[in-house]
């Protein structure tokens, strides 16, 4: 009958949106590197955790201001929400519960209860013993003051740092990736301690040396020797002790050098990991981002002149001499195979990406991350390069939503320049030569108080701007050019096609954006 209910309560738990909205809200607070809330909330736990350390200090010989205590306990209940927050989303227990129900129901047997309970307790157990929730909870203990023994425990809480500070966190990885090299350093490290030391006990500490009283005394001289910090409190007497510190001395400056050395090519070989990382991460905050594939010529006009536009995007590329050019002009970008699902998922899927931009020189790679995208979002926008006239045909099969063949276009560029070229040299003055003038778009989104009012109302005839057309409701081919500025009424993701001041294309949008807010 339990079992019975525990499943039904999963299945139930499952279906319920208000449940999974409120968990991603606690993930995307505490775990999700892409949150833009969670560097707030990092940011606000390191600050709690300097200031009750700092508070539990003080506290050791003065008495606390009643204030000082109600920020104590203001610190430790967002300690203990946190712990059971990361407590929670730690697992997905409903989606085990229910995938061994189903599979149990495949065998024709029934669910144990027995099986479901550790199911439950083994998962929980497991994380309430990891070591950064031990440290979560060895932090809370110091609230309790009438145990002063647990003051001791106030240290832990300047370890939840190492949870909130990204360079800790990576510095820590890449260390636990040099694991082997290190522990052997550690090994041999304490090797040589423990044979200077008992060395120097043997020939000093039977009375030959007056500072060496016992085993620990060597012990302390042999770590501070081969550390080459040198007190000067304990010091050989005997020729045997100083021979024995000459080595000690030269194998601490090796030890030394080694681990040094590790630790440097540990982060030479991470760095453009930590820096993808990074980028990753800046870019999860962004919206209406623009992904382009290939950083070749093409993509270093089209990357220059949205930079112009201020639209943000990301350059992708796998030869580094292209991105030379992009970190030249700061641009985001990151070091990848363009062809992996690996790079594609987490610059493309895991991002608020407006539009795609294929611009690499083979058209195989083109074609290959084109249907890659629509295999998952048939609604991106992706604006493919064609590098053959023969493929055009196949990335119009494959949903390109608009196919650009370089080749063609400069022929029809200088077939009109030769046929008009008196109004070519107007257009190419207004947009290229003078940098004021721009041709933007400005989508109506849901709330706007343009929908359902004229051009003329909303009072865009203010502004230094002319509209060229209106993209009606998100269509793709549905354009009204020179729209009526009395009688055409906005509607909902209307887009508006504009040529005309920067500045005053730019007042439009922030009007825009400020009703959204």
């Amino acid at each position: 009958m339990l079992a019975r209910w525990i499943v039904s309560f999963s299945y139930f738990l499952e279906s319920s949106k208000r449940y999974k909205r409120v968990k991603t809200s606690i993930y995307n607070l505490l775990e999700n590197p892409r949150s833009k809330i969670k560097p707030f909330f990092d940011f606000f736990i390191i600050f709690l955790v300097v200031l009750t350390v700092s508070i539990l200090i003080y506290d050791v010989k003065n008495r606390l201001p009643y204030h000082f205590e109600v920020i104590e306990n203001i610190a430790v209940f967002v300690f203990i929400f946190e712990w059971l927050g990361r407590f929670w989303i730690s697992d997905n227990l409903r989606l085990r519960i229910i995938s061994y129900y189903e599979r149990k129901l495949e065998l024709g047997e029934k669910p144990k209860l027995f099986t479901i309970l550790k199911i439950i307790t083994l998962q929980k157990i497991q994380y309430t013993f990891s070591p950064m929730s031990i440290i979560d909870l060895l932090a809370i203990l110091p609230a309790y003051r009438s145990f002063r023994i647990l003051r001791i425990f106030l240290i832990f809480r300047l370890f939840k740092m190492f949870r909130y500070t990204k360079s800790l966190n990576s510095f820590l990885k890449i260390l636990k990736d040099k694991k082997f090299e290190l522990n052997f350093l550690l090994i041999l490290g304490i090797f040589a301690v423990l044979l200077s030391s008992t060395i120097m006990y043997v020939f000093e500490g039977g009375g030959e040396n007056p500072k060496i009283h016992s085993f620990l005394d060597a012990i302390y001289w042999a770590v501070i020797t081969i550390s080459t910090i040198g007190y000067g409190d304990i010091t050989p007497v005997t020729i045997a002790g100083r021979v024995i510190t000459v080595f000690l001395v030269g194998g601490g400056f090796l030890i030394l050098v080694l681990s040094t050395s590790v630790v440097t090519n540990a982060l030479s070989e991470k760095i453009s990991i930590l820096r993808e990382e990074k980028v990753l991460s800046h870019i999860g905050k962004l919206t209406n981002l623009i992904v382009i594939f290939g950083f070749g010529r093409m993509g270093q006009v089209l990357a220059a002149q949205l930079k112009k536009s201020h639209k943000k995007f990301i350059v992708v590329d796998i030869s580094k001499e292209n991105l030379a050019k992009a970190r030249e002009y700061d641009y985001n970008y990151m070091h990848a195979d363009a062809s992996s699902y690996d790079t594609i998922d987490s610059v493309v899927f895991k991002n608020d990406v407006k539009k795609v931009v294929l611009t690499t020189n083979n058209d195989a790679l083109n074609l290959s991350i084109l249907l890659t995208i629509k295999a998952r979002y048939k609604d991106l926008a992706v604006i493919a390069r064609a590098n053959s006239y023969e493929n055009i045909k196949k990335f119009h099969i494959a949903k390109a939503d608009h196919v650009i063949f370089p080749y063609q276009t400069v022929a029809e560029v200088a077939v009109e320049y030769i046929g008009n070229s008196v109004r070519f040299d107007a257009i190419d003055s207004i947009l290229v030569q003078k940098d004021t003038i721009t041709i933007d778009e400005i989508l109506i989104s849901k709330g706007s108080s343009y929908i359902g009012r004229s051009i003329d109302e909303i009072g865009i005839n203010k502004f230094s701007v002319t509209i060229i057309s209106v993209l009606k409701e998100g269509a793709k081919d549905e354009f009204i050019f020179n729209p009526d500025h009395y009688t055409y009424k906005f509607k909902e993701n209307d887009s508006l096609v504009l040529i005309g001041e920067e500045k005053d294309i730019f007042k439009i949008k922030d009007d825009i954006s400020r009703q959204m807010i």
